[in-house]
C-alpha cells in the first residue's frame, strides 16, 4: 500500500560550492506534475548577480506553494529508496541532513516536497502515465525496472530539463557516459540519493589474518600501483585452515575469500569490470557495441576461476549457509558476512553499506578497490549492483523548467549536506578505522561503472557467467553473439523511435 509523506517548509542555511552554469533544452512552463493547476503566485525571474558562494547560478523562482511529489521504491524492498524524504529530524546525522535539505528547498522555491512509496514504482508510474495522471514529478526506482519503463516510453530524455547541468559533480557523469543511448539519457544518478554510492562493490579484508599469514598489505600495493589480479589472487590462495580439525572445510574454518556465484552478482563480473573490460562500448553515434570478448577477458576468467573455485581456499555464500540457522538474520548473505566479522575470511566483496555489519568487528579490517588487470591500467573500475535505484522523470511532467530547477538545486544541496553526512560521517568516520581506508573509498567513489547490459537485460552477464563456469569464453560468445546483437539492435530501435 502506498504511503505519502509531507515535509514542512522552513529555512535552512545555504552552503558553498563552485559556481556552475545551467544548461538544457527549452521546455514547457505548465504546472509541474502534482502541483496546483491555477498557477497562482508562480513566477520565474532572471537570476540576480550574487557573490561567488558556490551555489549554481539558477534563476529566482517562486513555485506558489505547489507540491512536488516523488514516486519512490517501496519500503519493504531490500533496496528501498530511503535517501529522498524522511518524516522528521531524529538526531541521526544522515536522517537530519535529508530533512534539512528538503526544508531548505521548500523555503527557497516556496513549495512542498512529498513522497509516495510504492512497490513496483515503475509499473505504478506506467499506469499513472497511461491514465494521464501527473501526480508524480519524478521517480526513483531500480535501474532494471526503470529500463522497462524507458522502453515503454514513459520517461523523458533528461537532456530536455532546463537548468540541469548533468556534467556537474553532484550528477554522476559516468552515468551519462555509460547509460545514454544515441545521445538520450533517461536515468541518472544524483547526490539527491546515496543509493548509487552504496552500489559499487569492492573488497573488505581482515587485517589480522593478513598479518598472521605474513601477507603484504593491499594498501601498499595500491600506493605502489601494483594492486593487480596477479597480486590479489595469491593472497586468497594463501589462506586455508581447518580450525576445528574435522578434516573438512566448511563455515567453521578459515578461507581466503567468501565468494558469490551467479549472473546477477557473481564475483567474476566485478573482476572483469575491474580489469577494464566492458560489456558494451558506445560508438561515435552513441550506439552500444559488444566489446567484452577478448583474449584479455578469457585470461581474467581463467585466473579468477583457478582461485575462486577452490573449495580449500574459498567458500560460496550458499555453501556457507547450508544447514545453518540464520533466522535471526535478514537473509543468508547477511549471515555469511557475519562470519567475515567473526574472522573466518580474509576477503569479502560487497558495497559500503554492508560495513554496518562490521562496526563491532573484533579484528581490524580495511577496504581496497577491486584490483586492476595489471599496473599499466590507468584507472580502477567498479561495477554497480544492478538493483540499486536511479532517477527518471515521467512524460506526464511537462514542466521542464521548474523540475530542472528543483532537481539541480536539490542535487547541489545534497552534495554539500547529505553526501558529507553519509560519506564522511557514516561510512568513513563511524565505520572505517584508518585514514587509508578513507583514501580507498575516495578511489572507489570516482570509478563507478554502470553496465547497460545488466540494466537492459541484454543477456551478456549470463554469457559471461556460463563462460566462467566452463572456463571457455570463445565458445559461449560464438554461440550467443547473434542473440546478444539482436537484443542490442532492438533496444536501440526502441529508444530511437521514442
Amino acid at each position: 500500500m502506498k504511503k505519502t509523506r509531507i515535509l514542512s517548509a522552513a529555512l535552512a542555511a545555504l552552503l558553498c560550492m563552485s559556481a556552475l552554469i545551467a544548461c538544457g533544452d527549452d521546455g514547457s512552463t505548465a504546472p509541474a506534475a502534482g502541483t496546483a493547476a491555477d498557477g497562482a503566485g508562480q513566477t520565474v525571474t532572471e537570476a540576480e548577480t550574487t557573490e561567488d558562494d558556490g551555489e549554481p547560478e539558477l534563476p529566482d523562482a517562486d513555485f506558489g506553494g505547489d507540491t512536488f511529489n516523488w514516486l519512490l521504491r517501496g519500503e519493504t524492498n531490500a533496496y528501498v529508496e530511503k535517501w529522498v524524504v524522511v518524516d522528521e529530524m531524529d538526531g541521526e546525522v544522515v536522517n537530519d541532513a535529508i530533512f534539512e535539505r528538503n526544508r531548505a528547498a521548500e523555503e527557497k522555491f516556496n513549495c512542498k516536497i512529498t513522497a509516495t512509496f510504492q512497490e513496483g514504482a515503475t509499473s505504478y508510474a506506467q499506469k499513472a502515465v497511461m491514465a494521464g495522471d501527473n501526480t508524480f514529478f519524478a521517480v526513483f526506482d531500480s535501474k532494471n525496472q526503470l529500463s522497462s519503463g524507458i522502453q515503454q516510453h514513459i520517461f523523458i530524455d533528461l537532456n530536455k530539463l532546463q537548468h540541469c547541468d548533468l556534467s556537474a559533480p553532484y550528477w554522476d557523469k559516468n552515468c551519462v557516459d555509460e547509460l545514454s543511448i544515441a545521445g538520450k539519457t533517461y536515468m541518472m544518478a544524483s547526490d539527491i540519493s546515496m543509493m548509487n554510492l552504496t552500489a559499487p562493490r569492492f573488497l573488505y579484508f581482515n587485517k589480522k589474518i593478513m598479518e598472521d599469514y605474513g601477507l603484504k598489505s593491499p594498501y601498499d600495493y595500491v600506493h605502489e600501483n601494483e594492486w593487480t589480479l596477479d597480486n590479489f589472487l595469491p593472497m586468497v590462495s594463501a589462506v586455508s585452515e581447518d580450525l576445528n580439525g574435522d578434516g573438512k572445510m566448511d563455515r567453521e574454518d578459515k578461507f581466503g575469500m567468501l565468494t558469490e556465484d551467479g549472473a546477477g552478482n557473481g564475483n567474476i563480473l566485478y573482476f572483469l569490470v575491474g580489469s577494464g573490460i566492458r560489456s558494451t562500448t558506445n560508438d561515435e553515434n552513441g550506439i552500444p557495441q559488444l566489446s567484452f570478448f577478448s583474449e584479455k577477458a578469457q585470461t581474467v576468467i581463467e585466473k579468477v576461476a583457478a582461485v575462486l573455485k577452490s573449495k580449500d581456499t574459498c567458500i560460496e555464500y550458499n555453501t556457507c549457509a547450508k544447514g545453518a540457522d540464520y533466522s535471526q538474520f535478514h537473509h543468508l548473505y547477511e549471515y555469511c558476512r557475519s562470519l567475515f566479522a567473526a574472522g573466518h575470511f580474509l576477503f569479502v566483496q560487497n558495497g559500503c553499506y554492508e560495513s554496518i555489519q562490521f562496526t563491532d568487528m573484533a579484528d581490524d579490517y580495511g577496504v581496497v578497490p577491486n584490483p586492476k588487470y595489471d599496473s599499466s591500467q590507468e584507472n580502477y573500475y567498479h561495477r554497480t549492483d544492478p538493483y540499486d535505484t536511479l532517477l527518471s522523470v515521467p512524460i506526464t511532467n511537462t514542466d521542464f523548467e521548474r523540475t530542472g530547477l528543483l532537481l539541480e538545486w536539490l542535487s547541489w544541496k545534497s552534495s554539500k549536506t547529505l553526501l558529507p553526512a553519509f560519506y564522511e560521517t557514516t561510512v568513513k568516520l563511524k565505520r572505517q578505522r584508518d585514514e587509508t581506508a578513507m583514501e580507498m573509498l575516495d578511489i572507489i567513489k570516482g570509478s563507478i561503472y554502470y553496465d547497460i547490459a545488466d540494466i537492459f537485460g541484454l543477456g551478456i552477464s549470463e554469457v559471461i557467467w556460463n563462460a566462467y563456469n566452463k572456463e571457455d569464453l570463445a565458445s559461449q560468445y560464438a554461440k550467443n553473439e547473434e542473440k546478444m546483437q539482436k537484443k542490442i539492435d532492438k533496444l536501440v530501435e526502441t529508444i530511437t523511435e521514442g
